[in-house]
């Protein structure tokens, strides 16, 4: 695959011939390699922040002169050498001790060869402050609130100023905005100087050139509560779960629920980087496993001595044996203490004296520590207070003043004010200052939310807040639902314009949350089926949104349904199963559909019922099993007929059409494409025409009618821009660019070259937009394609690392059917570089996935080729023998 290149506008040459100077004067002056400095005027990497200082000062310019502010960076973001804290943690008073592991993390910095280093414990083990705490006193020499150590301690963590990084940069996962996509963005500008704006390049291009400026500038790099990225804690209710998690055999639990970012760890790790990563998390997220350059350090709880001091410092009155007494049952634990001091500190009778917790009994064989002083520390809170803090716990993030006030049990603002601040004091509530907002430690969060009595009243009163938000939204449910699939992008209502991006609706979506929480199944249901549906499936392709709202609708897992009309129940399981599906999980899809499909049955809705039947035919076909998929699709057929549906008889025939094709039944593919073209035709649905077009271009491929596919993926474009899906726009130009590809095979030069050409354009087009929705279902087709592109180029390597990426891709999913297509490329690469070993390993994988259920349900065009394959390797080896 072709790397990115990051361009913007470049000012950097128009200022330094505007000064009167040249460039290769510049480039001597400054000591810069002349290739390097054709790279910064070019935009191929952008100029670091003392190059641009030493240039201003040379020419006599501002630096912003140099590079002007991009449009989409923030007006507060700082460059580098600033530090950029996109999420400052609120630290309490009084950290204490932590040296040797303050020290450990230093050694790391500014000696370790690994570039990764991965700090795991449970939740309040105080892996955040510690942090924190290295990063602003020891590596940048900032003071902290009540945080005296000897000089001796000081000397042996802190940082000396030659090895200061280039720049520091700490994002936290814990905020709800704070997701994958926006800190690629982020992190970009920053490391860039401000030089490269990530709104015109792809989630992969912004990966490959986030990873270069790590791997030639010295950054820190800081990912706070990193398991929020992984499935067991991807959930929009994450903010309220604990240390308890669903595992599996396999470790899918500890999986980044995002495949890019699964990549960009596995390249951080296995990459030759100058800059350092820091990840904060519970869980070791498992694309790290085993990784040469990922260290592991597992955080323990604080030593006794550190306990002494710092329960000192908050206040607590005792001798040295009465305090390790008394914290020796709770092991320790820096957030049990934390709490233990509150409750010490604001006894009623005796503050501040150790003997108020000698009093108390020990903790409980088989409960939590930090549960059980947690349970003393609310215990101790007036009701108001507990009413007060449990209701901030609703709340999935930081929450300011006014959002308080709207759950505050205080009717005088005074009052709530004093509530606050004496929450804060017991260490249960943080105050951001620099923010001017309220946050809990998650495990607090956890707690008091599971104490909150009356949860579906609060979070009424945090969804009526944020209602002023979604003012005019249609909360009617129509009378007949249209399945996901087929619901029309331009059902959303004019309360919603200009929508580009998630940022556009976060308080519609957080107004859904509260809703859904509150359980008002009917009117949330109501605001996602007339506003969100439609757009964040079609329009923004925000998959991991859609699993993270609905999965609310559900009690536990998929199997509890929400107390809703059983349609409606119907209608959820298909949208969720909608997401899973494009997010590259089949099996998973399946299943929900298998669920819908039932309901459909119960209440003989065939339309609903057609609608799912040929939805699971394509999931069906994708993980090879023909078989059934036919059956669904002649099953859709037949009830389509019976009630007159001619949509969703065109799809069932259009889907019907590529099983055929698999099978090497072309004539009857494409008799199948031509009733779905000519039902489309009597419904007007010319949108609806163009993925007929995209399925026939498909099918012409497999059966080597390469001119044919060309034209009907011409005619799949056209049409795909009448009704602004995007998946119809990816899927044209990815077949414009495959048949392409087979164009050039067949041609000699330069009309070959001239296709390879337009082939990358479509191709490229085709990947950005893919990777910029995260729609997996899609991505392996696409990297196979570009292994082609590469392979016709003759570039073998790079087809090979293509198509791995596919390998990967499909491995994960499960997507045999493609998969028997990228092992017979792999195959046919290492027969070229003389591997007859790997190349008969690889294509018998080929005939195994191509099998399928055997003849006549199996992908013919593929195990043809492994066949093939297989023979030029059995003629080798007879070759050798002689």
């Amino acid at each position: 695959m072709t790397s990115a290149t990051p361009r913007y506008p470049n000012r950097i040459k128009t200022c330094i011939q505007a000064a009167g100077y040249k460039v290769r004067e510049i480039t001597a002056e400054l000591h810069i390699p002349d290739r390097t400095m054709r790279d910064y005027l070019t935009g191929r990497t952008a100029m670091p922040r003392e190059y641009l200082e030493a240039l201003a000062g040379l020419i006599g310019c501002s630096i912003e002169d140099l590079v002007p502010r991009s449009a989409s960076r923030p007006s507060d973001m700082p460059l580098p050498p600033q530090p950029y804290f996109a999420h400052p943690y609120p630290l309490q008073e009084n950290f204490t001790g932590r040296i040797h592991e303050r020290r450990m993390l230093t050694e790391w910095l500014t000696k370790d060869k690994r570039p990764v280093l991965a700090l795991i414990a449970l939740g309040g083990m105080g892996k955040s402050s510690l942090v924190w705490t290295w990063l602003q006193h020891d590596v940048l020499g900032v003071p902290l609130p009540g945080m005296t150590e000897p000089s001796r301690e000081v000397s042996i963590c802190q940082l000396s100023k030659r090895v200061y990084p280039q720049g520091v940069l700490w994002w936290s996962f814990y905020e709800p905005e704070a997701s994958f996509a926006t800190f690629l963005n982020r992190a970009l500008m920053y490391m860039s100087s401000g030089s490269l704006d990530p709104r015109s390049m792809s989630t992969y291009e912004k990966i490959q050139a986030l990873i270069a400026l790590l791997q030639r500038h010295y950054f820190l790099l800081i990912l706070d509560g990193f398991e929020r990225e992984l499935r067991a804690y991807a959930s929009a209710v994450s903010a309220y779960q604990g240390d308890s998690v669903r595992e599996d055999a396999q470790g899918n639990f500890r999986v980044c629920i995002d495949p890019h970012e699964g990549n960009f760890l596995r390249w951080l790790a296995a990459s030759p980087l100058l800059s350092r990563v820091l990840l904060t998390t519970r869980l070791l997220p498992r694309e790290l496993d085993s990784l040469a350059g990922c260290r592991r350090e597992e955080l323990s709880v604080l030593d006794p001595e550190d306990v002494l001091a710092f329960l000192q410092a908050q206040g607590v009155r005792g001798t040295r044996a009465e305090i390790h007494t008394v914290c020796a049952p709770y092991g320790n634990h820096p957030l049990a203490l934390r709490l233990l001091a509150g409750l010490v500190v604001h006894d009623p009778a005796r503050p501040g004296d150790i003997a108020v917790a000698a009093e108390n009994s020990l903790v409980p064989e088989m409960i939590q520590r930090e549960h059980h002083i947690l349970a003393q520390a609310y215990d101790a809170l007036r009701p108001s207070l507990q009413q007060l803090l449990s209701h901030l716990a609703a709340s999935r993030s930081v929450v300011d003043f006014e959002t308080a006030k709207a759950v505050s049990p205080f009717g005088v603002e005074k009052e709530l004010k004093a509530a606050l601040r004496e929450l804060v004091e017991r260490g249960l509530l943080f105050f951001d200052r620099e923010r001017q907002c309220y946050d809990l430690h998650p495990v607090v969060r956890q707690y008091a939310y599971a104490r909150l009595p009356q949860r579906e009243a609060v979070h009424v009163r945090l969804a009526e807040y944020f209602q002023m938000s979604g003012k005019g939204l249609l909360e009617d449910l129509p009378d007949t639902a249209k399945k996901i699939r087929t619901l029309s992008v331009g059902s959303a209502s004019d309360s919603l314009p200009q929508v580009e991006s998630l940022e556009d609706i976060a308080a519609i979506i957080e107004l859904c949350h509260h809703m859904i929480r509150a359980k008002q199944f009917k009117r949330v249901l109501g605001i996602y089926y007339n506003h969100l549906a439609s757009l964040l499936y079609h329009r923004l392709g925000a998959y991991q949104t859609i699993i993270e709202l609905l999965q609310g609708f559900f009690e536990g897992d998929e199997t509890s349904l929400p107390q809703l009309e059983r349609s409606w129940q119907s209608w959820l399981l298909d949208a969720l199963a909608n997401a899973y599906s494009a997010s590259g999980y089949p099996q998973r899809t399946i299943q929900l559909l298998e669920a819908s499909i039932q309901i459909d049955q119960e209440r003989d809705d065939k339309e609903s019922l057609a609608t799912a039947l040929w939805n699971l035919a394509v999931q069906q076909e994708m993980l090879g099993r023909l078989t059934a998929s036919e059956q669904s699709l002649q099953e859709s057929i037949l009830l389509c007929r019976d009630i007159h549906d001619a949509f969703n008889e065109a799809k069932a025939h259009q889907y019907f059409a590529l099983l055929r094709a698999y099978q090497g039944m072309f004539e009857a593919a494409f008799r199948h494409l031509d009733a779905a073209l000519s039902l489309f035709k009597e419904l007007n649905a010319r949108a609806s025409e163009g993925a007929v077009w995209a399925y026939r271009s498909l099918c012409s491929i497999l059966a080597r009618k390469i001119p044919d596919a060309l034209e009907a993926a011409q005619r799949a474009r056209e049409l795909a821009d009448i009704g602004h899906y995007e998946r119809d726009v990816i899927r044209a130009e990815w077949l414009l660019g495959l048949a392409s590809v087979h164009m050039a095979y067949q041609e000699d030069e330069p009309r070959a070259a001239a296709f390879l050409w337009e082939a990358e354009l479509h191709l490229r087009e085709a990947l950005h937009r893919c990777r910029r929705i995260d729609m997996v279902d899609y991505e392996a087709d696409l990297l196979l394609a570009w292994a082609r592109l590469h392979h016709a180029r003759g570039e073998k390597q790079r087809a090979k690392e293509c198509a791995t990426e596919a390998l990967v891709i499909t491995n994960r999913s499960d997507f045999r059917v493609l998969r028997a297509d990228i092992y017979n490329l792999l195959a046919r690469l290492e027969c070229e570089n003389g591997n007859w070993r790997g190349m008969r390993s690889l294509a018998e994988a080929a005939l195994r996935d191509a099998t399928c259920d055997g003849p006549p349900f199996c992908y013919v065009t593929a195990l043809e080729e492994a066949k093939q394959l297989l023979c030029e390797v059995k003629r080798l080896d007879e070759n050798r023998s002689r």
